[in-house]
């Protein structure tokens, strides 16, 4: 069987980023006290169980804690929360995503233009969350705008097609204007760009990443749009000998919260699973 892995795998730009402020924080004696990040600092449940047994300790609700230093994740947070962390007076250090930064950053200037936004995207994510508390009070793909400006921003690991469609959902309301940003991040892009290529030669895919990752949901998302058999795994320890049976070509795709280590042992386990089916004339 021929294995096929992405040219683009690993870390983003963005999670590497994160992953490093954490480290410096550990390694930092100013923060001796105890350091949270609120959420999962990336949606990678190995990586961040890895982190916690470090000294991070995850948290869901920011009036669990009243001291210490608090890491917003990659994610960014919603502004009443970043209130609420100054005036507890905890230290803080954000991991926000820079590319998530920016749409913040756009949606800041247009709410100044008088525009009203809207944001493409999952509702219960928390990078939605975050832009939405920036945004202010408008809900997600609406068809009521009531308003004649109209600005379109995209969460950044949505799935292109899905943000063109959201798009043209919005351009059926009442508007004199709309401004349309792609603020989907170029990483997002591209895994999803090279995920469509491999599927054109592969007849099983495999994608690996955590399965509360969005851009990694989204990859699966396109493979079984394509109607080509595919798995959505977190470890090397998921794949079944069964899941190549009658297949010639595996493509590897990994999601932007996924380390490179771990897509190698994804690629090593497929290699000892079908020697195994191959020696037993399974295929």
């Amino acid at each position: 069987m021929r294995i096929k892995v992405a040219t683009h795998s690993g870390f983003c730009f963005g999670v590497k980023r994160a992953i490093n402020i954490v480290d410096s924080a550990l390694k930092n004696s100013r923060y001796k006290e105890n350091i949270y990040s609120l959420g999962p600092i990336i949606h990678n449940p190995q990586v961040v169980n890895s982190l916690s047994k470090k000294g991070i300790y995850v948290i869901g609700d920011i009036d669990a804690i009243e001291k210490g230093t608090l890491i917003i994740s990659s994610h960014g947070a919603p502004q009443k929360i970043i209130r609420k962390i100054r005036r507890k007076k905890m230290k803080l250090i954000d991991a926000t995503c820079p590319f998530v930064k920016y749409a913040h950053d756009i949606i800041k200037r247009l709410k100044g233009e008088g525009y009203k936004i809207v944001v493409v995207g999952d509702k219960d994510h928390p990078e939605v969350k975050a832009l939405l508390s920036t945004v202010g009070n408008v809900d997600l793909h609406r068809r009521d705008l009531k308003s004649k400006k109209v600005a379109i921003i995209s969460q950044t690991t949505q799935n292109r097609d899905n943000y063109i469609k959201g798009i043209l959902d919005i351009l059926k309301t009442d508007f004199n204007e709309v401004r349309i940003f792609n603020t989907i991040c170029n990483d997002t892009t591209k895994r999803q760009t090279l995920t469509s290529e491999l599927l054109k030669e592969c007849d099983v895919m495999v994608v690996v990443g955590g399965k509360n990752s969005a851009n990694t949901k989204r990859l699966h998302q396109i493979c079984k749009e394509s109607k080509v058999t595919s798995y959505h795994i977190e470890r090397e320890s998921e794949l079944k000998d069964r899941f190549f049976s009658g297949k010639k070509c595996a493509g590897v795709v990994s999601g932007a919260s996924t380390p490179d280590d771990t897509v190698k042992k994804v690629v090593e386990r497929i290699k000892e699973l079908t020697k195994k089916s191959n020696e037993r004339g399974v295929f």
